[in-house]
C-alpha cells in the first residue's frame, strides 16, 4: 500500500471528524476500505461517500444486478478488494456463482440471462477501449429499465470507477482470505 488508510477518529481534526462520522454513518460505524485512504482528503470523503450512500442505498437498481454492476466494474479496473468486498454481496443478493465466473475470467455472456448479459455488456461496452455503450446494448437496457434507472447505472458504474480508481491508485490490497480476481489476458 503506498499510503497508510487513517484508521481512527481520534488524531483528525474538527472537520476530519464530521466526515469520518458522515462516512461511518451508513457503514456500521466503519470506514474501510476505499474510505480509509480518502480520509486523507476528508471533504473529499465525505462527498464521495454522500454520492456512494446514494448508489448503493437509495437506487431502484435490483439487488442483484447492482452487485453486478459493481463487479463487473470491479473487474474492469482489476481492482482485488473491490471485487473481494463485491462477490460477496453479490452471491447474498442471487447472482450465480456461474454467472460471477464469466465476469471473473472476462467470459462469454452467451449462457447468461438477457438481464445478466445486458448488465455486463453495459459496463464492458462503457469501461472497454470504446467508452461507449453500442445501440443494440443501450436499447436492451433502456426499454427495461427507462431514463431514470439508466442514469443511475451509469452513475453507479461511475462511482465504483471512481473508487478502483483511488483504490488502484494507492495500491489498497484485498484483506486476507478474500477472494483475488483472477489474472487475464487484455
Amino acid at each position: 500500500m503506498r499510503i497508510q488508510p487513517v484508521t481512527a477518529r481520534e488524531p483528525l481534526d474538527a472537520a476530519g471528524k464530521q466526515a469520518w462520522d458522515a462516512v461511518a454513518e451508513r457503514r456500521g460505524g466503519r470506514v474501510g476500505g476505499p474510505f480509509g485512504v480518502l480520509m486523507h482528503s476528508p471533504a473529499a470523503a465525505e462527498r464521495v461517500a454522500r454520492v456512494g450512500d446514494h448508489v448503493r442505498f437509495d437506487l431502484d437498481i435490483p439487488a442483484a444486478e447492482r452487485e453486478l454492476a459493481i463487479i463487473a466494474t470491479a473487474r474492469e479496473f482489476d481492482v482485488d478488494v473491490e471485487w473481494a468486498g463485491h462477490t460477496r454481496l453479490a452471491l447474498e443478493a442471487g447472482v450465480p456463482e456461474a454467472t460471477i465466473e464469466v465476469v471473473a475470467n472476462h467470459g462469454s455472456v452467451s449462457a447468461l440471462t438477457a438481464n445478466e448479459a445486458h448488465i455486463i455488456n453495459f459496463v464492458r461496452d462503457l469501461l472497454g477501449p470504446k467508452r461507449r455503450v453500442s445501440e443494440a446494448t443501450y436499447t436492451a437496457l433502456h426499454t427495461r429499465l427507462g431514463d431514470r434507472t439508466m442514469v443511475d447505472l451509469a452513475t453507479l458504474v461511475g462511482y465504483y470507477s471512481m473508487l478502483a480508481c483511488a483504490l488502484n491508485t494507492f495500491e489498497v490490497p484485498a484483506g486476507e482470505g478474500s477472494r483475488p480476481l483472477p489474472p487475464i489476458a487484455r
